[in-house]
């Protein structure tokens, strides 16, 4: 079993969409996917068509079986659930002393269950990105090709240097370019700078910034399912199959 932490910086790179549509794909090649949302925004449902009036998710049942939902895209996920503020709070205060908790959460699952766990988080230096490096084998760092996500790089891998230090079960991690424009020159350029400063941690393919992304959520879907065709849709194929030989190599 594989999990991969999805991470980022800033945010509105895309993760979250990157994140379920990376796990649509991974269960379209027959891989064994559960997705978790370790942001409290409670997003990812919408991707999946969950019912907007549930409350139930990680913050109340867990990492456990039974707080496992399916989706009718392949994948199973648990949500962050429905809160409020104050238990929000109480939540943060467990994670932060109990660093493993998702790590244990994940262990007490079925080994032979799922393939891969996919760890969705909010962006930037929180409890939930703590959690979720402690239980990755790899993290995937996702940005835009603009000055601003190029400016978080440095904090966000010494964050998952600090986390993952002495682990011989991390295998490191990559970055991956989101909504990459076809025309802007300034994009190009930032591109070049990260292939050229991180040659050997570059995801060898950016997932181009496509109208359809937005469409699909729109109608509670992934993009991957709603215009397979399309160059995102695409993209996001390459990215599960440069997962896939790169876990074999």
């Amino acid at each position: 079993m594989q999990v991969i932490a999805f991470i980022s910086g800033k945010g509105g790179v895309g993760k979250t969409t990157l994140a379920v549509n990376v796990a649509v794909a991974l269960a379209l090649r027959n891989k064994r996917v559960l997705l978790i949302d370790l942001d409290p925004q409670n997003v990812q449902r919408l991707h999946l068509g969950m019912n907007p009036e549930e409350i139930a998710g990680l913050t109340r049942e867990g990492i456990s079986h039974s707080s496992i939902f399916d989706s009718p895209f392949g994948i199973q996920f648990i949500p962050f659930g429905r809160i409020t503020d104050s238990e929000l709070e109480d939540f943060e205060t467990e994670l932060k002393k109990y660093p493993s908790w998702v790590s244990d959460g994940i262990d007490s699952l079925n080994a032979g269950s799922f393939d891969f766990v996919i760890l969705d988080t909010p962006p930037g230096p929180t409890a939930y990105l703590q959690q979720a490096l402690v239980a990755a084998n790899r993290a995937l760092v996702v940005v835009l090709a603009d000055a601003a996500s190029y400016a978080t790089i440095p904090k966000i891998t010494s964050l998952v240097e600090q986390y993952t230090a002495d682990r011989a079960d991390f295998f490191g991690f990559n970055i991956l370019i989101n909504q990459m424009p076809v025309h802007n020159k300034l994009s190009h350029q930032v591109r070049s700078s990260l292939y050229a400063g991180f040659p050997n941690q570059m995801v060898p393919v950016a997932v181009h910034k496509d109208p359809r992304v937005s469409q699909a959520l729109g109608f509670e879907r992934p993009v991957l399912q709603y215009e397979p065709g399309c160059q995102a849709s695409l993209d996001i194929q390459s990215v599960a199959d440069w997962l896939l030989d790169s876990i074999e190599q």
